[in-house]
């Protein structure tokens, strides 16, 4: 019989997000359930399907919380140009990648990799870094059209460029960053200058 003692929603939810973010980053996705979740957290296994329906969903939640440390914008103030600030950003998020490389692999090589729980809010957290860095660089019309679709598309190579390296180890930490970042210029900035000084909201 589980005993467990009472706690407020949102401890109970984190509890509930650190228990299975521990047995995540230690067995494969796919062995962990449900019930053992319950288990390691002393609640029954209902009370963890009221706070989250399915296992994808718990692990949008955990995936989601992780990413809260680093934001969704560029940090412009300290930036010489629009091109420094997204580099410094690109570099944080390849440092979360390669800290959290057990969660990395589950948002992409998993069972639920594809599916729109764990992608869209990832997804939405890129829409608005793509708008940051576009409003920066002041870019509008067909120019902002095309940089757009070019920034989505550099996003996609920088996340399989750094699996090549974190996983299958084709190229180190370091060529990763050269390369996003010749990729970046010959994407993104073949269609918006990004070495401007970012414009910034009135």
């Amino acid at each position: 019989m589980v005993t467990s003692y009472r706690m407020s929603p949102t401890a109970r939810r984190g509890q509930l997000l650190d228990t299975a973010q521990q047995l995540f980053t230690s067995e494969p996705f796919e062995d962990v359930s449900m019930s053992q979740i319950a288990t390691r957290a002393g609640v029954t296994r209902a009370l963890v399907y009221h706070y989250f329906p399915t296992k994808a969903e718990l692990f949008a939640a955990i995936w989601s919380r992780s990413h809260d440390t680093l934001g969704a914008t560029v940090d412009f103030d300290r930036a010489g140009t629009v091109r420094d600030g997204l580099v410094s950003t690109l570099a944080a998020h390849l440092d979360f990648y390669e800290r959290h490389l057990p969660l990395v692999l589950i948002a992409n090589r998993s069972s639920i990799a594809a599916t729109p729980v764990v992608r869209e809010p990832l997804d939405a957290t890129f829409a608005t870094l793509c708008t940051a860095v576009l409003d920066a660089a002041s870019a509008s019309g067909t120019e902002r059209r095309l940089a757009q679709t070019a920034f989505l598309g550099w996003i996609g190579f920088v996340r399989e460029a750094t699996l090549a390296s974190l996983v299958d180890n084709t190229i180190t930490p370091a060529e990763n960053l050269d390369m996003c970042v010749t990729a970046l210029d010959a994407t993104v900035g073949a269609h918006v200058d990004l070495r401007v000084v970012p414009a910034h909201p009135r």
